[in-house]
């Protein structure tokens, strides 16, 4: 392929990853809807004993934020990341690094994508067990702690977030090295 076609491969390249977005969503989609003036979770009849959620975004969202647990959009980084450790012998040798970044980033958002739900389902059962209990008290400590674990998981969510819009950000500069090189 001749140099120019794949400095044209590139900028385009560049134009999809700029175009990826960053949104601290909290894992919306594992949490558990809740109806009715108590507010109780709704059970779900399948499986047995689990709680409906809200559900994944539309397949055109989750294409484009690199925070989502079920995205492709962290494929697309990879991809460009791939194009950097080629580079047609001009990378600046950042892409092994960037590449081990991303794999850590990802493995941890879809771990914490498994811990979310585990932990909204805990804090389900908590609050119908609070609602139909005779001492609401010692089930309030129980309650907040649950409470208090899913909003940790949603910081820590927040941070991955964070960090994988700085190797974005990166990537797209060692695009940018490359696009000026040429």
């Amino acid at each position: 392929m001749k140099p120019e076609n794949c400095i044209d491969d590139l900028r385009l390249l560049r134009g999809e990853i700029a175009a990826l977005g960053v949104v601290k969503c909290h894992m919306s989609h594992e949490r558990i809807i809740r109806a009715g003036e108590p507010m109780l979770p709704l059970v779900s009849s399948c499986p047995k004993g689990s709680y409906k959620r809200v559900g994944l975004c539309s397949p055109e969202v989750r294409t484009q934020r690199l925070g989502c647990s079920h995205t492709t959009a962290r494929i697309k980084l990879g991809d460009a990341i791939k194009e950097l450790n080629t580079g047609n012998g001009k990378n600046s040798g950042q892409g092994p690094s960037l590449g081990s970044e991303l794999n850590w980033l990802n493995n941890q958002i879809h771990l914490l994508d498994h811990q979310k739900g585990e932990a909204e389902k805990t804090l389900a059962k908590m609050e119908e067990e609070m609602y139909f209990a005779d001492d609401q008290t010692q089930r309030g400590a129980k309650l907040m702690g649950a409470q208090e674990a899913v909003r940790e998981l949603e910081r820590l969510h927040d941070g991955y977030v964070e960090q994988i819009g700085l190797l974005r950000d990166r990537v797209l500069n060692e695009m940018d090295k490359l696009i000026e090189q040429a």
